[in-house]
């Protein structure tokens, strides 16, 4: 990556070795570095010397003569610290210097080392400007365990002092000693305890998390550890000292990725940008990992130096780090503040953390992402989401007038605060306001009268001054108070009522008044506040104040009745409406509060006035029955009617007062008839209400009351009688000629009364018409209506006469129609539609105006759609219009519906005319048409089918400000909908809006516009999305795109094969190696992915195959591995992963089978071992036979314990090549295997090598010694012919053996075989042999040797006879010296025997006596009766066999003793 695209730019500050340091001081414990602005060097040559480098000034470094063992400079000021040790002792002398001042500050002596408990200083630092100067040493802790016999290399702690770190190093575990270890030890403060970790680098960090109004201490560590022989390096974000009922931060870690070169590399140092919270881990070989602190997200890896580094400062103003490496040089990483956003979100595609870095360090290069989210955030009502990301965005490009006014644009909901409010606050808590933002701030609250918020602010410098500012703030603004109130209100009601009473004691009287501040509490139902304000303007108590005393007790009583009541009890008003309010305490159940509102309170409730009634009918006071139903308004008619009929008083006026006063006129008329009580009915129609007259008629003719009665009752009320009404009463029953009488009667009285006049006329109608004369009635009708007579005008003439012309004769109803107007229009129209005709019909519609009725008869019978257009024009009537665009959609004239129900501004349709414009494709048409129905009507169907509409004529910019208006669409179906379609860039702005990221996904795929797509299914972050959107990219060759889906979709062990198949079959092998081999690094990389690649190179990269299995054996599914393998005919890691899978007959097999690409010896001899099925053994011994000879004595040296050494002997044999295993049969000789002896015999006999022969004969007997014997006794090598012998003096076969040597002249070997054998007659004759062969010498050596088997009379005979007695001298002096040595040792054996016999007499005579002492000093006793065998009397009868003579005993002695013999 070009340097100037990287992340983090490095440059070199300064080479140590440029200002005259020389490089043997440019170590560990010669440099320090305790802050970005001075370096510390201690030189001690040529001369003892500390070197002081200002950062700001590195040129010029100031040298001092100063002897010392460390060297600190104060991190912000020019103070050294100075430690060395006493000389002749162990205490260190600890001294701090003012340079400037050249002056001693502070200096310490540590105590002597007397014990652990008091050690010399190992490790120092500056871990704050003060921490090494204002006291003396104190003892935090303990060094714990884990730090024991470790170099210290770092001490740090927390900005709040409450925890500190030690780390350490120390060699690693013996198996891998290069891989140093880490400690770490962490303590608080204030628990006083220590916690031990793995760690080779730490540091604090401070962060604040959402929601919590205090920073979170974090420490973050990294470590790199070896287990089992696998490398974990890990770094840990953690929180420490969470703070109770706060949001927490949530422990985050992530990988350390090692390279393969850089396996022993570990971290030495760690430093976190407080600037742009990014964690740095900087490695001994030079490596730099970069992570987020939130989120713990990679960001950025890189080699910064090609030599090792020991020390890193954090360069705070910057951002960044120095760090030294052992070359001198002292390097600044710094962040690129143009490349580093545009790297996380374009290389790493990350674009929340992108977002995140631009909002914190205020970076360039997430513009377009933030103004993305705001407006996401802001479709989506996340008004309080979006006002934050607004006063956080990077540069402050959201902080404009635009997002002021989209802020104020919202309309504010009730109980809610206002968006713009929001966005101010969340500003004020950033810092400070630009001059916009200041001026629109100052306005709300200058309206709100709220100036000394404006002085806080200025104060706190939280405001921008400008002279806009200045001119709202001058003297003389009169703000609306009315409007302040209603804001205030919104959010914050009891603010509200403060701000009204504030306004209540203004000068000059409130600005608004009283009673308009209430209602606005009560038109957001604010009671309780509304109650508030009244109770405390109130408190004077003034008359004026009448009516709001009334109408803040009305209020309460209604819905807070213990309020009410507590008001009134304390008596604060005085002026309310009495009577009102007694009648609503009553109603609230306040019945004592009622009574002492209104000295005589009028009760009104039903049920009472009901039970009074009813109880005075029951007692018979019928008198106060009459007079309660007269006069109360209380009780319930209905009720009380019912009680009255079942009750069936004598007297029915109670009754009338009830149905006369509530209009149940003919129930009364009914039950009086019924009951026979018709007096009363004379009565209550000529006295009580002779208007009711034409009901009572009217039941009676129902109730079919005699003719007589009703005619009587009628003449004797006559002019009293409404003569239209009691007509009319008749005419709906067909009785009219009852009143013929009654009229004739009137008419002689001079009555003028048109309705009497037409009710006679109409009786004489009735009269044409029961005789069914239609003709002569219209020759009547018109000379009673056409002719100028009293009674043209009359409205039933005129309608009998078009009706009975529609019957009658038609041709005359368009006449009767222009010239007649006072018919009943509607209902003759209906008549004449009957009669189909539809022109007259249309007449008279139209001539009363009947615009609906008149079009509809052209639609639906004349069915002229034209003339019925033209009609609407002519009338333009919403409901004619209505009708023409019903009829046009019907006709399928769409365009021409849609323009009419415009016109008509009727929605009511919309649903058949969606369906309409669809099938007939108008979506321009239709458009306009939704727009009005939305006015009308809040419908999803019709939001979302505008949509639709908008999409099909492709208006996608309207799609974007509909959906960010109000509306009512169902976007998730419509979404759905176009995107089945193939309305895809429509389809995209729903989904996005929506935030339906799985479908924004794949549509963005059918768009081709991959990198959305990405991004929308990393938000989505389904399997299915991803899956979707990866196939899409590799389709169409996006690579890049695919990998970023594939890794989220390989974690999950189901969805990996689908994808590598996808890959396979298109063939993109590479790609998709690549893909697994980036899968390898994720956190949640499983058995799966590992596995997967290993067939891929199995099947595509055999190469690397081989690496990858040693590597991750253990991560392997070795079956499915070995199948793959076995199918590519990949034999040596088949024969590999057989032997990881303990399928060592599979992997011997395999290697045997494929010798030239599977076998390795060492290799082979570990699986042969180890493998089951014993045949293999055998086989190997074969193949090793045939493919490697050389090397089969060292495989059957492991199988040595396992195979039948027979068999293998038997196998080498047949194979004539039994001398090509020597060294194995002589391995397993002493096992003593027959084949192994007799062949390895075999062996040397051929070889002649006689010794190893006797050593084999000697070791190991199991052979055919006799076969041998006789094989080799006639060879032609002497020393073979004596090993026969020796071989037959072993088997016993003495004779042979001394044979065979006697003819070989081995005369010793002859007389030990002789000797051995123990038969004196062999050596007796091998002593003839010598005599007969004049073997003086060997006689007398055989006398020696066989000297136990020879008898000295046949050596003495032989030797006089021969001459030999010299010879035989020496057997003879043996022979007698042995002789009298054994005579010696049997007198010696017989004293000794004598003397035991001795002693064991004297023994026995003591024990004797000591009986017969004890014996004497027994009592005296009656003598005893004399006892067989004891003296006296006679002997016992001798027992069969026990004693008598000839039985084998001898008698036993007198006394029962043997006698006692002498010496």
């Amino acid at each position: 990556m070009a340097a100037a695209n990287a992340p983090i730019t490095m440059k070199e500050a300064l080479t140590l070795t440029s200002i005259g340091i020389s490089p043997q001081f440019i170590t560990f414990t010669n440099v320090t570095m305790e802050s970005d602005k001075y370096i510390c060097v201690r030189e001690t040559a040529p001369q003892n010397s500390v070197v002081i480098i200002d950062m700001s000034m590195p040129n010029q470094p100031l040298r001092r003569p100063i002897t010392a063992d460390s060297a600190l400079m104060n991190p912000n000021t020019r103070i050294l610290a100075l430690k060395a040790q006493l000389p002749g002792t162990t205490q260190d002398h600890l001294q701090i210097f003012n340079i400037e001042a050249k002056a001693k500050m502070k200096s310490h002596q540590m105590p002597e080392q007397a014990s652990i408990s008091t050690p010399v200083v190992v490790f120092w630092k500056w871990i704050s400007p003060k921490m090494l100067g204002d006291s003396e040493p104190v003892k935090m802790f303990e060094r714990t365990a884990n730090l024991a016999n470790n170099q210290i290399i770092n001490y740090k702690c927390d900005p709040s002092e409450k925890w500190l770190v030690l780390i350490g190093i120390a060699p690693g575990s013996p198996e891998r000693p290069q891989l140093v270890k880490g400690s770490m030890q962490l303590f608080s403060v204030d628990q006083q305890r220590s916690q031990a970790l793995e760690a080779h680098a730490a540091s604090f960090a401070s962060f604040r998390v959402a929601g919590n109004d205090k920073d979170s201490i974090l420490i973050s560590f990294a470590t790199k550890s070896s287990n089992s022989g696998q490398i974990s390096s890990k770094l840990h974000v953690i929180e420490l000292g969470a703070q109770p009922g706060k949001p927490t931060f949530t422990k985050k870690q992530a990988d350390l990725f090692f390279p393969p070169d850089f396996a022993d590399d570990f971290p030495v140092a760690m430093q976190i940008s407080h600037k742009y919270s990014l964690i740095y881990v900087i490695t001994k070989l030079g490596l730099l990992f970069v992570y987020d602190l939130e989120s713990a997200a990679a960001v950025y890896r890189n080699r910064i130096s090609p030599d090792p580094i020991f020390l890193t400062s954090e360069a705070s103003s910057v951002g960044g780090f120095y760090a030294i490496n052992r070359r001198g040089q002292v390097l600044l990483a710094t962040v690129n503040e143009t490349a580093i956003v545009p790297f996380v979100s374009g290389q790493l595609n990350n674009l929340e953390l992108a977002v995140n870095l631009a909002k914190r360090g205020n970076l360039p290069g997430a513009e377009n992402l933030v103004v993305q989210r705001f407006q996401e955030l802001f479709a989506q009502t996340k008004y309080k989401e979006a006002a934050e990301l607004a006063a956080e965005s990077p540069q402050g490009i959201l902080r404009t007038p635009d997002t002021v006014a989209k802020f104020q644009s919202v309309p504010v909901q009730a109980g809610q605060t206002p968006p713009l409010l929001q966005y101010f606050g969340t500003l004020l808590t950033k810092g400070k306001l630009n001059a916009f933002e200041s001026l629109e701030l100052s306005r709300l609250v200058v309206n709100q009268n709220k100036k000394n918020l404006l002085e806080n602010w200025l104060a706190e410098d939280k405001l921008e001054c400008s002279e806009e500012l200045g001119d709202l703030v001058k003297v003389g603004y009169t703000p609306d108070y009315l409007f302040l109130l209603q804001t205030i209100l919104r959010s914050d009601p009891q603010g509200a009522v403060n701000f009204a009473l504030m306004m209540s004691q203004m000068e000059g009287g409130c600005p608004v008044d009283y009673n308009t501040i209430t209602d606005l509490f009560l038109q957001r139902n604010m009671i309780r506040e509304a109650t508030a304000f009244l109770l405390d303007v109130l408190k004077p108590n003034l008359p004026e104040h009448a009516f709001l005393q009334t109408k803040v007790l009305e209020i309460n009583l209604v819905t807070f009745p213990n309020v009410a009541d507590a008001i009134l009890a304390n008596g604060m008003f005085s002026h309310y409406d009495r009577p009102r309010i007694a009648q609503l305490s009553e109603k609230a159940g306040l019945y004592i509060r009622a009574l002492q509102v209104q000295s005589h309170p009028f009760i009104e409730d039903p049920d009472i006035h009901f039970k009074y009634i009813e109880a005075a009918a029951k007692t018979g006071q019928i008198k106060e029955v009459e007079r309660v139903t007269r006069e109360s308004n209380f009780y319930d008619p209905e009720k009380t009617k019912n009680f009255l009929m079942e009750a069936k008083l004598p007297d029915a006026r109670p009754l009338i007062n009830v149905c006369d006063r509530f209009g149940f006129v003919p129930d009364l008329t009914h039950y009086l008839y019924s009951n026979n009580m018709l007096r009363y009915i004379e009565g209550y129609v000529q006295k009580v209400n002779p208007g009711n007259a034409p009901l009572v008629v009217g039941q009676l003719l129902d109730d079919e009351c005699p003719e007589d009665f009703i005619k009587g009752l009628i003449l004797s009320v006559r002019s009293l009688l409404p003569v239209e009404a009691l007509v009319d009463e008749c005419e709906k029953r067909n009785r009219l000629r009852l009143l013929t009488q009654f009229l004739e009667h009137l008419v002689s009285e001079g009555s003028q009364d048109v309705h009497v006049h037409n009710a006679l006329v109409s009786a004489a109608v009735k009269a044409f018409m029961t005789a069914d004369l239609p003709h002569e009635l219209i020759e009547l009708l018109e000379k009673i209506v056409l002719q100028n007579s009293a009674f043209s005008g009359n409205f039933n003439l005129q309608n009998l006469l078009i009706l009975t012309a529609i019957k009658a004769d038609p041709s005359r109803v368009m006449d009767y129609i222009n010239r007649l107007d006072n018919f009943d229009g509607p209902a003759v129209g209906e008549v004449a539609v009957e009669a189909q005709l539809y022109e007259e019909a249309f007449a008279i519609f139209k001539k009363f105006n009947l615009n609906v009725q008149a079009v509809n008869v052209l639609l639906d019978n004349i069915r002229d759609i034209n003339r019925a257009v033209e009609f609407a024009f002519r009338v333009e009537e919403d409901a004619v219009w209505s009708q023409v665009a019903k009829a046009q959609l019907r006709e399928g004239l769409v365009s021409d519906a849609i323009e009419s129900f415009i016109r008509a501004d009727d929605a009511t349709q919309f649903l058949e005319v969606i369906r309409a414009a669809e099938d007939v494709d108008v979506y321009h048409d239709l458009v306009k048409y939704l727009l009005m129905v939305r006015l009308k009507t809040k419908e999803p169907k019709v939001d979302s089918e505008l949509i639709y509409a908008y999409a099909k004529i492709d208006r996608l910019g309207d799609i974007e400000e509909f959906i960010l208006m109000p509306n009512v669409a169902n976007l998730p179906s419509v979404g759905d909908r176009l995107y089945d379609e193939a309305l895809y860039e429509a389809a995209k702005i729903i989904f996005a809006f929506i935030s339906n990221w799985g479908k924004l996904a794949i549509t963005l795929v059918k768009l081709k516009q991959f990198q959305g797509a990405v991004d929308a299914a990393r938000k989505a972050n389904s399997a299915k999305t991803w899956k979707e959107v990866c196939f899409a990219c590799v389709d169409a060759e996006e690579f890049r795109l695919a990998q970023i889906c594939g890794l989220n979709i390989i974690v999950q062990v189901d969805d990996l094969e689908e994808v590598s198949e996808y890959y396979q079959n298109r063939g993109c092998f590479n790609e998709l190696i690549s893909l697994m081999e980036s899968g390898l690094g994720l956190e949640r990389a499983h058995m799966g992915i590992f596995t997967e690649l290993g067939v891929l190179y199995a099947r595509y990269r055999h190469e690397k195959l081989m690496e990858h299995i040693k590597l991750f054996s253990t991560r392997l599914n070795i079956p499915k591995l070995i199948r793959a393998c076995d199918e590519q005919q990949h034999w040596q890691e088949l024969t590999y992963l057989y032997a990881q899978y303990d399928e060592f007959d599979n992997a011997a097999t395999t290697v045997m089978n494929h010798s030239p690409e599977a076998w390795e010896h060492m290799q082979f001899k570990d699986i042969i071992v180890k493998v089951a099925n014993v045949e293999l053994y055998y086989k190997a011994v074969h193949f090793y036979l045939q493919e490697h000879p050389d090397l089969i004595n060292d495989v059957l040296n492991v199988l040595a314990l396992r195979v039948d050494h027979t068999r293998v002997v038997d196998i080498m044999r047949k194979a004539g090549h039994l001398r090509l295993i020597k060294p194995y049969m002589v391995a397993v000789q002493s096992n003593n295997v027959s084949a192994v002896n007799e062949a390895l015999n075999d062996i040397y006999v051929e070889e002649e090598d006689y010794d190893r022969l006797r050593e084999s004969i000697d070791l190991h007997d199991n052979f055919d010694q006799i076969g041998l014997a006789q094989r080799i006794e006639k060879h032609e090598l002497l020393e073979m012919r004596r090993v026969a012998a020796y071989i037959y003096k072993k088997a016993g076969r003495w004779k042979q053996s001394i044979a065979l040597s006697k003819k070989d002249n081995l005369y010793k070997d002859a007389m030990e075989t002789a000797s051995q054998s123990g038969d004196r007659e062999l050596a007796e004759e091998l002593l003839v042999y010598f005599i007969e062969q004049g073997k003086k010498e060997c006689f007398a050596s055989c006398l020696f040797v066989c000297y136990d088997l020879i008898r000295p009379d046949v050596a003495l005979e032989l030797a006089w006879m021969n001459n030999m007695i010299d010879f035989a001298f020496p057997y003879l002096l043996q022979f007698i010296r042995e002789y009298t040595g054994k005579v010696d040792e049997l007198i010696k054996d017989k004293i000794e025997a004598m003397k035991e016999v001795k002693a064991k007499a004297e023994e026995e005579k003591d024990v004797i006596m000591q009986q017969n002492m004890y014996a004497q000093l027994l009592p005296l006793a009656l003598p005893a009766p004399p006892m067989p065998g004891m003296g006296g009397g006679y002997p016992p009868p001798p027992m069969p066999g026990m004693g008598g003579p000839g039985m084998g005993m001898p008698p036993m002695p007198p006394f029962g003793m043997p006698p006692m013999g002498s010496y």
